[in-house]
């Protein structure tokens, strides 16, 4: 945790602060890897923005999720099923539908998870395999979304003002080798968060977007875990950082 240490010390000196959130993705039924990220969160008051797949949610997610205090829900998609032929790589949110097919899905979406878990859903789309269409992007306020969460790229597409982008950038997974997804290893996954604090802190990247560690409760491995679980206890000990909830990032409008 050296590296990461070093360059929030560089953010007290500088008398700033780091925030960071937290994606967890795929989201679908309780499961006993859900009751280790509730845990996880619970035991560092460290909050989650839980991607949560809607055509797949129901009553059993809502009971497991409802007492857990640092839980937020956000919108993964609508059934996370690829849409794109084969060799164009996964897509759900893509242009191989009529828009109008798309846009009804996730309005559907959204109202299901309204409805599941009220205030703890916060109307945020997260793309399934990180990929949306840009073409969408304008649909996404009139449809209620305050926030858009993919993949961190330094050249992306920009949302309308009405929607904030937060965004991962540091995917505790190693996903290239499937079915044997394992941990991206330590140094890796510090040298993403520490280049994006970096980044913002000297200017190069927008400093109001908080840097996200991406997880998949039901592929990590206890590596991944326990990377987790030492960056929770580094950084909630150090002065200058400070995670964010989803609520914290898209807050309500008056």
């Amino acid at each position: 945790m050296n590296i990461l240490l070093r360059e929030l010390d560089a953010w007290k000196d500088a008398d700033k602060t780091a925030e960071f959130w937290w994606r967890d993705d795929d989201a679908a039924e309780p499961t006993v890897p859900l009751d280790k990220l509730i845990a996880l969160s619970d035991r560092f008051g460290v909050p989650c923005g839980l991607a949560t797949v809607p055509a797949k949610a129901g009553e059993p997610l809502r009971k497991s999720v409802s007492h857990a205090h640092h839980v937020w829900v956000l919108q993964h998609g609508y059934a996370h099923k690829n849409h794109a032929p084969s060799g164009a790589g996964a897509w759900e949110l893509g242009g191989h539908r009529p828009k109008s097919v798309v846009v009804d899905e996730l309005r559907q979406g959204m109202g299901k998870l309204t409805q599941l878990f009220k205030f703890q859903f916060v109307p945020v789309l997260v793309p399934p395999w990180n990929r949306i269409d840009p073409e969408l992007l304008s649909y996404l306020p009139v449809l209620g979304y305050r926030g858009l969460s993919a993949s961190y790229k330094k050249s992306r597409p920009a949302p309308s003002m009405d929607l904030r982008r937060a965004d991962a950038h540091c995917d505790v997974l190693h996903w290239k080798d499937k079915p044997n997804v394992r941990f991206a290893g330590t140094e890796k996954c510090l040298k993403l968060l520490t280049e994006h604090l970096h980044d913002k802190r000297t200017g190069e990247a927008d400093a109001s977007e908080p840097t996200c560690v991406l997880t998949h409760h039901m592929a990590m491995d206890a590596d991944a875990w326990a990377f987790v679980e030492s960056l929770f206890g580094a950084t909630t000990a150090h002065p200058a950082a400070k995670w964010l909830s989803p609520a914290d990032i898209w807050p309500a409008k008056d």
